[in-house]
């Protein structure tokens, strides 16, 4: 009878403890896969917050003292404790952090510095917490508009790390009868921000290149034409009126303009003077380009080598394939005499070379010339003739109908 109840006690106290080892094993086993699936889910979150991260092109890293906060900026908010939680969380289009658990948080306009202190300020009241983590992972996007003298005017979607470079490029360029030295930035608080956009195309500075606000308007004025200007002319893009800065030097009007292209391999220019003066200025040689331009100046390039550049009273003024032997009218010839240009003879030749001016058709040229057809002065004795005659013809009809 002992003997029977000993083993009925040894088999039942076995059952327990195989029963305890397979609850444990499975315990063990629904943890593991729980790791597993969280594991799964960070590798998921990280993947995604790189592409959020190379969807944006950073000059440098953000300034949390400086960044300010709007609709659409997108916050990774994690919570360490026993257990480990991660929200992500959108700013609300009424500036607000809804945060579950914790509540709602106004931060449209403010800093992301500001920010980040109110959700932790928050969180440590609903929670006894070892550490909280906040991160801006995605940013907003903002809608800026851009209106005057540029190519393609419009409205456009950016982030708040763009500038106002960026927005011209997108509207297309400026035109040539931009004033870039007082562009306008419209805020949508009513303020101003004039900026002169010149100094960052021609030294990189970033203070006359701003970054943008949604729902800032880029304002970009006309040229105004009582101001300093010169006419640019010859085988480029935008051939028309430049404004000019008092005491600018050729290199800088240039390079602020954008004038410069390493494609046409530009190694002269021809700068004729309001007074009728002219210099040729060659830019392989440094000192040249100090060479201070003037009001009313007329800037032709480029001069290549291997052209000659027709100008004036022509009807396709430009440039032309240099022939050798070839004499001035032959090339006037091809580009074409408006009916008010001045005759053969008068044809005025600017020789690269020397900066020698020649006059008549008959002329030879030589690669990199000039060769400039001036306007008539006086009307031939042929029109006159002709003037006459149509004066004599009313006469005579007015007497007629008297008799």
């Amino acid at each position: 009878m002992k003997r029977r109840l000993c083993f009925s006690v040894t088999v039942m106290l076995l059952f327990i403890f195989t029963g305890l080892l397979f609850a444990q094993k499975k315990e063990e086993t629904e943890k593991e896969k729980a790791e597993k699936l969280k594991l799964q889910q960070d590798v998921l979150h990280y993947k995604e917050l790189e592409t959020k991260l190379l969807e944006e092109a950073f000059e440098q890293a953000i300034d949390p003292e400086k960044y300010i906060v709007g609709p659409g900026d997108y916050f990774s908010i994690t919570l360490f404790d026993n257990i480990q939680e991660r929200l992500d969380i959108l700013v609300t289009p009424e500036g607000m952090l809804i945060i579950p658990k914790i509540g709602s948080i106004k931060v449209d306009k403010l800093t992301l510095d500001r920010t980040k202190s109110l959700v932790k300020k928050a969180a440590l009241k609903k929670y006894k917490l070892s550490k909280i983590s906040v991160s801006l992972i995605k940013l907003r996007k903002i809608r800026v508009h851009v209106t005057g003298k540029v190519l393609t005017p419009g409205t456009f979607v950016v982030t708040p790390i763009d500038r106002v470079s960026d927005l011209i490029s997108r509207a297309g360029g400026l035109s040539h009868f931009a004033y870039v030295q007082d562009l306008i930035i419209k805020h949508i608080n009513s303020k101003e921000t004039h900026i002169d956009y010149s100094l960052f195309q021609v030294n990189g500075d970033l203070s006359q290149n701003p970054l943008l606000c949604g729902g800032d308007i880029i304002v970009v004025p006309t040229i105004d034409y009582s101001k300093m200007l010169v006419k640019v002319e010859g085988n480029l893009r935008s051939p028309g009126f430049y404004s000019l800065k008092n005491n600018e030097y050729l290199s800088d009007f240039l390079n602020r303009h954008n004038l410069l292209r390493n494609s046409q391999q530009i190694k002269k220019v021809n700068i004729k003077r309001a007074n009728g003066g002219n210099i040729i200025v060659d830019l392989t040689e440094s000192e040249k380009h100090q060479t201070i331009l003037k009001n009313g100046d007329i800037l032709i390039l480029p001069i290549d080598v291997q052209y000659i550049y027709v100008s004036g009273a022509v009807q396709k003024p430009g440039q032309y394939p240099y022939i050798m032997n070839l004499q001035a009218k032959d090339y006037v010839g091809r580009a074409g005499m408006t009916d008010n240009a001045a005759s053969i003879n008068s044809i005025k030749i600017r020789h690269a070379a020397t900066g020698i001016v020649e006059k008549g058709g008959n002329t030879r040229v030589f690669a990199g010339d000039i060769v400039e057809v001036p306007l008539r002065t006086s009307k031939r004795l042929s029109e006159y003739l002709q003037l006459a005659g149509q004066i004599a013809t009313i006469i005579i009809a007015i007497v007629a109908i008297q008799k």
